[in-house]
C-alpha cells in the first residue's frame, strides 16, 4: 500500500477517499477520510516513517467527512495530544495519541435540535490560526456558525448567504472571516459587527462558488473556484467586485486550492483532469495566466490539495484511492 521514489511517497487507501488534512506538528502526519455511500465510514492517520507513508491509527466515522482539519498550533499544549476535527452534520473533535483516536467532542446545532429538525449537513469549516479556541463552520442551511471549543458552545451564528454556504475561512486578522455559497457571492464578515457583510465578489454569469482559500501571508488575496467553470479566480479585497486575475490550465475545473505556508505568491490546485498545479500569482497580475510553475500529472482526478505548514518542501495530493506526497 505504500511506495516511494524520487521524492514521491504514495499510500493506497482501502476505500474511496475524499477528505485530506495535513498536521501542523513537526512530524509528517496526515488524516484521510473515506467517501463510502453508507453510514459507516473511516478516518485513517498517516505518518511518513523511513520513507513510507504508513497508517498509525484508524477509527470509524458516521457518514463521509466533508472536511478534516488539524488544530493549527503545533501541539503547543506541551503534551503529545494532537487534535483533529471532522465535519458531517456535526463537528467532531478527535484526540490522536499513542496510536489511538478518541472522540472528545461532538458539536451540534442546538437550534435545530430544539426545533426537532434533522441536523443540516456541514459543508466545510476552518480553524482560526490566531484564536485556537475558535472554529467556524458553513452549512447548507445558509448559516455560518462560530464555535468556542473551550466551552463547546456556539459563540456566533448568522444567516450568511441567500442559499447554501459551501466554504468558510478565517483571515490572519482575527476578527475577519469569509464565506462563499450557492448564490455566487464571496462575502467578508467582521465578528465585531455582524449586522452586515461586505460582498467582495459575485460570479457573472451567476454560478455557485464552491471553495475559497485566504492567503495567510498576503491577507489582501483570496482565491475561489466556481462550479463548472475552469481554473481559479483571484480576488484582491481592496478592489471588490472585480477579479484580479484568472488562473487556468487546460481549461480544467479545480476541486481544491491551498496557499503555500511559506510564500505569499504560490497557490496549489488539484484539478478534475488529474493534475497538481502550482501557480505563481505574481505573474498573473493583472491578467489571465495559463502557464503554471508546476503541472504534475497524477493520472487520476485530484480531489484534495494540501501544502503542509510543517513540511513546505512537499505538497500532498488526494485522489480516490491514493494519497501522494510530492517533493517540489
Amino acid at each position: 500500500m505504500e511506495g516511494a521514489s524520487n521524492g514521491r511517497h504514495d499510500y493506497g487507501t482501502k476505500w474511496p477517499a475524499y477528505a485530506l488534512a495535513s498536521s501542523a506538528r513537526p512530524e509528517t502526519r496526515f488524516a484521510v477520510g473515506s467517501c463510502i455511500e453508507e453510514t459507516r465510514n473511516f478516518i485513517e492517520i498517516l505518518e511518513l516513517n523511513d520513507g513510507n507513508l504508513e497508517c498509525v491509527a484508524e477509527t470509524e466515522h458516521a457518514f463521509p467527512p466533508t472536511k478534516l482539519l488539524w488544530r493549527p498550533d503545533n501541539g503547543c499544549d506541551g503534551g503529545r495530544q494532537d487534535l483533529l476535527a471532522s465535519s458531517t452534520t456535526t463537528l467532531n473533535l478527535w484526540k490522536v495519541e499513542d496510536g489511538q483516536m478518541k472522540c472528545v467532542g461532538k458539536l451540534a446545532n442546538t437550534r435545530a435540535q430544539k426545533q426537532s429538525m434533522n441536523l443540516p449537513p456541514l459543508t466545510s469549516f476552518d480553524w482560526s490560526s490566531i484564536s485556537h479556541h475558535k472554529l467556524a463552520a458553513s452549512s447548507v442551511d445558509t448559516t455560518c456558525t462560530i464555535w468556542n471549543l473551550e466551552k463547546q458552545k456556539i459563540e456566533t451564528q448568522l444567516i450568511a448567504h441567500d442559499k447554501a454556504v459551501y466554504d468558510i475561512a478565517f483571515s490572519h486578522v482575527d476578527s475577519l472571516f469569509a464565506s462563499v455559497g450557492a448564490d455566487g457571492s464571496l462575502r467578508i464578515f467582521d465578528q465585531r459587527n455582524l449586522d452586515h457583510s461586505t460582498i467582495v465578489y459575485e460570479s457573472s454569469p451567476p454560478s455557485p462558488l464552491l471553495r475559497l482559500a485566504w492567503n495567510k501571508s498576503n491577507t489582501n488575496h483570496i482565491a475561489t473556484i466556481a462550479m463548472d467553470a475552469p481554473g481559479v479566480i483571484l480576488i484582491d479585497i481592496r478592489r471588490p467586485s472585480v477579479a484580479l486575475a484568472a488562473l487556468s490550465y487546460h481549461d480544467s475545473c479545480v476541486n481544491s486550492i491551498a496557499w503555500a505556508p511559506h510564500s505569499r505568491n504560490h497557490l496549489l490546485c488539484g484539478t478534475d483532469d488529474g493534475f497538481g498545479i502550482i501557480w505563481d500569482v505574481a505573474e498573473a497580475i493583472p491578467s489571465k495566466l495559463d502557464t503554471p510553475l508546476l503541472a504534475y500529472d497524477c493520472d487520476s482526478e485530484v480531489y484534495q490539495a494540501q501544502w503542509p505548514a510543517s513540511q513546505p518542501d512537499y505538497v500532498a495530493l488526494g485522489m480516490a484511492h491514493q494519497i501522494r506526497l510530492l517533493q517540489v
